[in-house]
């Protein structure tokens, strides 16, 4: 595979489509969270599921521990496949990777984003609420990421094959998390939009209205009912309000 195609699945190609979608996933997670999001979407817009290595079809690459590496590496192998106008959606820790790669794609390729969607995470600038997890024992490390996030599914614990293969993956991917630090530049100048659940205690709505500082452009706050992962449980809600929000960025 390409660099490109390593880094970027496309589950539905519409190369005519008004607007090209990049999904960045949350910690432990791959494309296939976003994948159905093709079928919803239709031809208004192309989605790219961006890819990070140690999982899914790049299980045997090396994992990333850092904002850093996943954003510059990402942007090298997309860059001179994209064009305007496009997007960027992330999750959870998937928001910081979305907006660093929406500054990277600006700063360092002249690429400037239409629209940048942020969920389940505080902005980049607000200080961690929680000690860090992601050197503790695995067991407590387990524990402790189960506590906060209602993420851990009972068959990684019991199976020690389950184990072996997504513990690594979600120690990666909670690196990542906890070393990231916001570093001061430029604001955006693209529309944001940022969500919530109304359960999450780990992302509060006052750290989520303080991703409007980080652009000159509009600012869009939603709160649906749920935890941490209500990408699953509202994920209709969530699909339109971001598609609204999308197809409003590219009228004149």
């Amino acid at each position: 595979m390409t660099p490109f195609e390593r880094w970027i699945l496309r589950p539905r190609p519409v190369p005519d489509a008004p607007l090209r979608l990049i999904c960045v996933p949350y910690a432990g997670g791959g494309p296939a969270a976003y994948h159905s999001w093709a079928a919803e979407l239709r031809d208004g817009a192309e989605l790219w599921l961006l890819r990070p290595p140690g999982r899914e079809a790049r299980l045997q690459e090396p994992l990333l521990h850092s904002v850093d590496e996943i954003v510059q590496e990402s942007a090298a192998a997309i860059a001179g496949h994209l064009a305007e106008p496009f997007a960027v959606f992330g999750y959870s820790v998937g928001a910081w990777i979305a907006f660093e790669l929406v500054r990277e794609l600006r700063d360092t390729y002249g690429l400037r984003a239409a629209h940048l969607g942020v969920a389940a995470r505080p902005a980049p600038q607000t200080p961690l609420h929680h000690p860090a997890m992601h050197t503790l024992p695995d067991d407590l490390f387990l524990d402790v990421l189960d506590r906060r996030f209602r993420a851990i599914p009972p068959v990684i614990r019991d199976s020690p094959e389950m184990k072996a293969l997504y513990l690594p993956i979600l120690r990666a991917d909670t690196t990542v998390l906890e070393t990231y630090r916001y570093r001061p530049g430029p604001p955006l100048d693209c529309p944001v939009s940022a969500f919530g659940g109304t359960e999450d205690h780990d992302c509060r709505r006052e750290d989520l209205m303080a991703w409007g500082e980080r652009t000159t452009g509009e600012f869009r706050l939603r709160m649906l009912p749920g935890g941490h992962f209500f990408l699953h449980t509202r994920r209709q809600e969530l699909l339109d309000a971001l598609a609204t929000d999308l197809f409003r960025c590219l009228v004149p």
